[in-house]
């Protein structure tokens, strides 16, 4: 049976960690679920403990399909520090970079309660250690160094994984934005200097054009307020004088347009 996958900013259930004692077919309906539920979700593994259920049982697909099924694991030995971006169910859409162990021997039962060992490194050392994070009640947040941890806080409020600093960078996207903007107005006032040496009829067609230039003109500006805000977003610390920065950038191209607009109005 496909069970619900507890999501973030929704608490798991405060029971967690119990080890399974009974090796009958409450346990193996548990196991079956989250094959089932795995599979609807497209992932390569579970921890009881996400979709509510306090045990300790992990699932894992293997890459030949197969599944490996851990009850009761326990993590013996640890080797080496690896950095890997990590993405999980419970938060999704957001990575992080955590700290883990390169490699990691580890003790388990299986499903007839058979204890049995694991030599495990690369990603299957990577997906065990978060899943057992799972069945003692955490997630990888607990994983993160403290800069990291910072980082990944401020994509939780945003909702976004687009994120990748916190401090206020120098170059923006938006900054594209504006430099059309100072494309057109040259353009523009070209094109007034123009109207001095054509013919009437010429300048009927600049004038023409010069509309469609200042319409294009003011639409940059309200595309620029909007996305302005939208980018400023994304970094958490300076969205104060991003705020402050984006009006004042905004006035200063409206009344760049106005006085084109005027003078415009009276020559052409």
């Amino acid at each position: 049976m496909v069970r619900e996958i507890t999501k973030y900013p929704r608490t798991p259930s405060l029971e967690f960690g119990a080890n399974v004692r009974f090796y009958d077919e409450t346990l193996y309906s548990l196991i079956d679920d989250l094959k089932d539920t795995m599979e609807a979700n497209s992932l390569d593994a579970l921890a009881a403990f996400q979709i509510e259920s306090p045990l300790c049982v992990i699932i894992i697909q293997q890459e030949d399909g197969t599944y490996l099924e851990l009850i009761n694991p326990k993590v013996l030995t640890r080797e080496g520090t690896i950095h890997p971006t990590e993405t999980t169910a419970y938060f999704p859409g957001i990575s992080a970079k955590t700290i883990r162990y390169e490699k990691i021997k580890v003790m388990y039962e299986d499903r007839e309660g058979n204890q049995q060992f694991l030599d495990a490194q690369g990603d299957l050392s990577i997906t065990i250690q978060r899943k057992i994070d799972y069945v003692y009640g955490s997630n990888f947040r607990v994983r993160l160094d403290k800069e990291e941890k910072k980082l990944f806080d401020s994509k939780l409020e945003f909702g976004t994984d687009a994120i990748t600093q916190n401090d206020c960078p120098t170059v923006f996207k938006r900054d594209i934005i504006i430099k059309a903007f100072k494309v057109l107005l040259l353009l523009g006032a070209f094109a007034i200097i123009a109207t001095f040496f054509l013919s009437q009829e010429n300048v009927a067609i600049v004038s023409s054009l010069q509309n469609y230039n200042l319409v294009t003109m003011f639409g940059l500006i309200i595309i620029y307020f909007f996305y302005a805000q939208y980018e400023g977003k994304q970094y958490k610390h300076c969205s104060s004088c991003q705020i402050g920065n984006i009006i004042g950038t905004s006035i200063t191209m409206l009344i760049k347009l106005s006085i084109l607009f005027v003078v415009n109005y009276f020559v052409t």
